[in-house]
């Protein structure tokens, strides 16, 4: 290890300078009558060399940096197909054509290759890792009103319903849950800490213009804390045009939503953003007939403001300035259950989940004019957020404040076949909570340094190599060395492998916020450690993946396949076996691993139409204090199938678009609930099912679609969710017993308008 630290400085530390000159070049189209017309707007980078890129201007010129080892550009705009083109000399001018969003299939022009339109769930190609970019028509295939809602097409990421009061939906990545995963938005840390039970639900979708997920260790520049992979989010920006979009949403169980976006340029440099997000739950409804509600009442404000500046073709300078609101609050439990009266009183059970949320982030980039390939970006960011719950006669407060800092420096070595990055990083965490009238409070401070170095000098073969050192004042120094590896076997064959360390603190209470509505007592079995008296979280991260295109006739077809192994060195565990009655948390003692296999068959038979076949098998277990067991709640198999259909229609701006969804879940071990009286047991394990979702959308124009769908189509629930309904102040009240949907078929309706 000391080895590959010292030669991987030695390496970075080794600059020297390239020269560089500038391509000139014009983008074109033709409109229907057939008149050339310049294209405003588009964005142009090199292939080789992404940071290095430029806007065409109204007349359709651009100039683009260059120096040796880039060799093709790429332009890509809103509505135009992507246009990838070979320079065969910088010196001279280049005219492109750009075809609108039409015709499938490739074509080719000399030597400009016009793609297919881009796929709504797409592998980032030039990334080593496995990286899927998750578009705005992907999120438009369900209803997406929220992150954790708009994976539910996705075979990569597991949705389920963890609460049979509070209704909230968690995420899990490779089977394991959302907390080893690092979630992120404009790729700063977001959804951790407090915010790990909810945040997830608190990033709108309509708000989301696109989503990196990353399978296995992902870069270093972004923490220590990704121990199953990335999930960044873009969010919608002023881009080329005004825009305000405006979206409503409602279901039959009275579950409304309204969102407003506007982006309006404010002069040349600078452009502003506002989003709004309104929603809320206000019928009661009780549908399996236990006496509690399905889904609690709630309602949420969330507004965020983003303030942009976009200086770097004139000098360098680029900065994003944000701020966000949010106040959220959920009442639940039995349906006779009024807060005014009943709170922390034994009338009626009753909870209800308070949080406020505050932010405010800063990213600044300056790209060296003289040195196009060398940058250096600051980000910056704090939150507030506080969380005011009770569950029965269970108080829980918990608040936080957290600042994030992360300065990164961007170059190469000779040529852009050498590139690397330097940066360090300062993370702040005050946590200080009530648990039960008991007090935790903490604070974490974590300065750290990381290198990465990316080689690209042999053909076909990338190589990313980071290693970073955080100091932890609680958790001590981390070193944390991450590899990927991306080979082009043969031209449609790509394999990629990856591994790496991770490491984070856990927090017991906000993650395990979903077990607070039941009577199980807690119990933290201390183990020294200086957080909640536990050692941190580390695990070793190991994966291989390939992806093969092959046409069947003229049929495009895409297969991927992937293998992702955890182990855990050490781990917090949540014990529900244990007691039924009892909730255990301690370190892990023995061993602790997850397997993950996905396999996926893409298919694009004819136009428009794309089918999608998936595969997942999980082998996850860990040793409790009862012994080695699988772990509750995760399905050994699950299955995936999505169908997305679009007519064509004369005037290439209204059509209809059809989306089906259907997963097998297979059957999952339940907690142990052997020892309670027999009228209060469950299964050792849950029958395996079927979920189908739908949805009809129709596009009047570029400006107007409506929509209805059905989640749950086949209507399956789970009987029976809550043990003990009839005294959930008894000591066998238990509501985590969740393995399916508890509510049938939903309806929902809404609409998208563009001005």
């Amino acid at each position: 290890m000391k080895t590959y630290i010292t030669l991987l400085f030695i390496s970075v530390g080794m600059l020297v300078s390239a020269q560089h000159s500038i391509l000139k070049g014009k983008l074109f189209t033709s409109t229907e009558d057939g008149i050339v017309v310049p294209i405003n707007g588009a964005d142009v980078h090199w292939k080789e060399h992404p940071v290095m890129k430029t806007v065409s201007d109204s007349l359709g010129n651009f100039e683009l940096m260059y120096h040796a080892g880039l060799y093709n550009i790429i332009a890509e705009k809103e509505g135009f197909v992507q246009l990838e083109m070979k320079i065969e000399s910088v010196n001279e001018p280049v005219e492109l054509f750009m075809e609108a969003e039409k015709t499938a299939g490739e074509k080719s022009l000399n030597e400009i290759i016009i793609r297919e339109r881009a796929k709504a769930v797409s592998i980032k190609s030039n990334s080593v890792s496995l990286t899927y970019t998750i578009n705005k028509s992907e999120l438009l295939k369900a209803a997406c009103c929220n992150l954790a809602e708009s994976f539910e097409t996705n075979p990569t990421v597991d949705v389920s319903t963890t609460n049979a009061v509070t209704g909230s939906k968690q995420i899990k990545l490779l089977g394991l849950d959302q907390k080893y995963t690092s979630i992120t938005v404009e790729n700063m840390p977001e959804v951790r800490g407090l915010t790990s039970a909810n945040g997830i639900n608190y990033l709108p979708g309509t708000w989301i213009n696109s989503i990196q997920l990353t399978k296995g260790g992902s870069t270093v520049n972004n923490g220590y804390e990704g121990i199953t992979g990335q999930i960044n989010t873009e969010l919608l920006k002023f881009k080329d045009k005004n825009f305000t979009h405006i979206n409503f949403f409602g279901n039959q169980n009275a579950r409304l939503e309204l969102n407003v976006v506007n982006a309006t340029k404010l002069d040349r440099d600078w452009s502003n953003t506002s989003l709004i997000h309104l929603n809320g739950r206000f019928s009661k409804e009780d549908m399996n007939h236990d006496g509690f509600l399905d889904m609690p009442l709630s309602k949420q404000v969330n507004a965020m403001n983003i303030l942009r500046y976009d200086g770097i073709q004139k000098n360098g300078w680029g900065s994003i300035f944000a701020v966000q609101a949010l106040y959220d609050k959920q009442i639940g439990g039995e349906k006779k259950f009024r807060e005014s009266t009943d709170r922390l009183t034994q009338n009626y059970y009753g909870l209800g989940i308070e949080n406020s949320h505050f932010e405010i982030w800063n990213k600044t980039g300056y790209v060296f004019l003289n040195k196009p390939y060398q940058s250096i970006g600051l980000q910056t960011k704090y939150i507030h957020h506080n969380i005011d719950s009770y569950f029965g006669q269970r108080l829980y407060i918990g608040n936080q404040n957290t600042f994030f800092t992360n300065l990164i420096f961007e170059s190469i070595i000779g040529n852009t076949n050498n590139k690397y990055s330097l940066g360090a990083s300062y993370l702040h965490d005050s946590y200080n909570e009530d648990f039960e009238n008991v007090n935790f409070n903490r604070n974490e401070s974590v300065p750290g340094l990381f290198a990465e170095y990316t080689n690209t000098s042999l053909k076909n073969l990338t190589v990313v190599a980071g290693i970073r050192s955080d100091f932890h004042n609680l958790a001590g120094t981390q070193i944390l060395p991450r590899l990927n590896v991306k080979y082009s076997l043969f031209p449609k064959t790509t394999l990629r492998m990856s591994g790496g360390r991770g490491m984070r603190t856990a927090n017991i209470f906000a993650e395990n916020m979903q077990y607070f509505a039941s009577s199980r007592k807690l119990h933290i079995k201390q183990n020294n450690g200086d957080v909640y008296g536990l050692e941190p979280e580390i695990a070793w991260n190991y994966g291989i993946s390939m992806i093969q295109d092959f046409n069947v006739g003229k049929v495009k077809n895409t297969f991927t396949i992937d293998f992702y192994r955890t182990d855990f060195t050490n781990q917090v565990l949540t014990d529900l076996d244990h007691s039924a009655q009892e909730l255990w948390i301690y370190n892990l003692e023995g061993k602790s691993y997850s397997n993950s296999f996905q396999a996926v068959w893409d298919i694009f038979p004819i136009q428009n139409l794309e089918l999608h076949f998936a595969y997942k098998w999980y082998d996850i277990k860990a040793e409790y204090m009862d012994g080695k067991k699988q772990v509750p709640f995760t399905s050994k198999n699950r299955g995936l199938f999505t169908a997305s259909y679009s007519t064509n229609e004369t005037d290439k701006k209204s059509k209809w678009v059809f989306d089906f969804t259907l997963q097998y879940i297979g059957k999952q071990r339940l907690p142990d609930t052997s020892r309670n009286p027999l009228e209060f047991q469950k299964r050792a394990y849950s029958p395996d099912y079927g979920l189908m979702n739908a949805q009809i959308s129709r596009h009047f124009s570029e400006k107007l679609r409506l929509y209805i769908g059905v989640e749950n189509l086949g209507g399956y629930k789970q009987n029976h969710p809550i043990i003990d309904s009839e005294n959930p102040f008894g000591s066998y009240f238990d509501t985590s017993v969740v393995y399916a949907p508890i509510v049938p078929a939903m309806f929902y309706a809404g609409f998208d308008v563009k001005l």
